[in-house]
């Protein structure tokens, strides 16, 4: 059976919609408070709707990440940095401070490498998802251009190591067939290998994290989330007050934990999955968008509810922009499928 692939692209890039969209409001609750505001998902959907009235530069920069990729028929920095920039003329929407900052000196025409901030948080992590769908057969160039595109903003190495993992499981999730069971110890050991060989002092700790969420997946999800909510986050930016609580820290490693021990832990249906995401509490936005591209490219386009699709703004051109990145994607590596 061939694998249908513009289903997972488009399943990719609207997943990140999805989530950012429907994590957006909640941004910066914990989750117990997020919960005490309704009693399912139905009800979580329909009593919010007014709520979601748009995704936020989670899925701005996505977006504009995909369109450098298809008008530079892959990745090619200059390209990146153009669409980048444009994202200024959006406007942004919620931006992060390392975005938002790194960016502005690449308006004015600073190097990359004098305009990226020294930031270990998530905003590279989030807008990954293209590059792992580009990229998804040579795994080789996936990592360079992960990192890459990550130091176009934050040059602090958890964020490269953060956006490496994610664009290498999105590229796993990718070839699976559709609900494909994931072989999770074959899953945790391309994403430990695909950071494995990189040279920086906190790849052993992110290894080792990534080993203990291997070991924990059988505890709840509240008690998975106060267990790595701040997990490798150190001093000044460990919240005290929220030790204990269910949540989701900004900072790349807690990130990336956080959003794969929900995702692994809801893989029944991507109404489901996205439901626990975007209801950790804490960066919401981003764990919605993070972690809907993971649904999306493992359950496929055709199995997100329109009611959830519905909800995105300008779901028309995001449908668009997969269609024509999966067409470079398949001129540029000649696959028939």
């Amino acid at each position: 059976m061939t694998k249908d692939y513009l289903n997972k692209f488009k399943g990719t890039l609207m997943g990140v919609a999805i989530g950012d969209t429907l994590g957006g409001p909640f941004e910066g609750i914990l989750r117990e408070d997020i919960y005490s505001k309704f009693d399912d998902f139905e009800d979580f959907i329909w009593n919010n709707k007014k709520l979601f009235k748009t995704y936020t530069d989670d899925t701005q920069l996505t977006l504009h990440l995909a369109e450098a990729l298809i008008q530079g028929n892959g990745f090619n920095t200059n390209s990146v940095i153009k669409h980048f920039v444009n994202w200024l003329e959006d406007p942004p929407i919620k931006p992060g401070y390392g975005c938002i900052t790194s960016i502005k000196k690449l308006k004015y025409g600073i190097s990359w490498k004098k305009a990226s901030s020294n930031s270990g948080g998530n905003g590279t992590i989030m807008r990954i998802a293209p590059i792992g769908l580009f990229h998804s057969k040579n795994i080789e160039i996936l990592k360079k251009t992960a990192k890459l595109s990550s130091l176009l903003t934050h040059s602090h190495p958890a964020a490269s190591l953060g956006a490496i993992i994610i664009a290498r499981a999105i590229s796993y999730l990718v070839e699976l067939e559709i609900k494909e069971k994931i072989i999770v110890e074959d899953f945790f050991s391309e994403l430990i290998n695909s950071i494995s060989h990189i040279r920086e002092d906190i790849q052993d700790e992110f290894i080792q994290n990534i080993e203990k969420l291997k070991t924990n997946l059988n505890l709840s999800i509240e008690a998975g989330l106060i267990k790595f909510s701040q997990i490798g986050v150190k001093s000044p930016y460990f919240i005290e007050e929220y030790l204990g609580k269910a949540f989701v820290h900004p900072y790349s490693m807690s990130t990336v934990i956080c959003t794969l021990f929900i995702f692994l832990n809801n893989l029944d249906s991507f109404k489901e999955c996205i439901y626990a995401l975007v209801t950790s509490g804490g960066d919401t936005d981003t764990v919605g968008a993070i972690g809907g591209s993971l649904a999306g490219a493992y359950f496929g386009f055709d199995k997100i509810p329109e009611e959830m699709i519905s909800l995105v703004k300008n779901r028309k051109y995001i449908l668009n922009v997969s269609e024509r990145l999966y067409n470079v994607y398949i001129k540029q590596f000649n696959r028939l499928i």
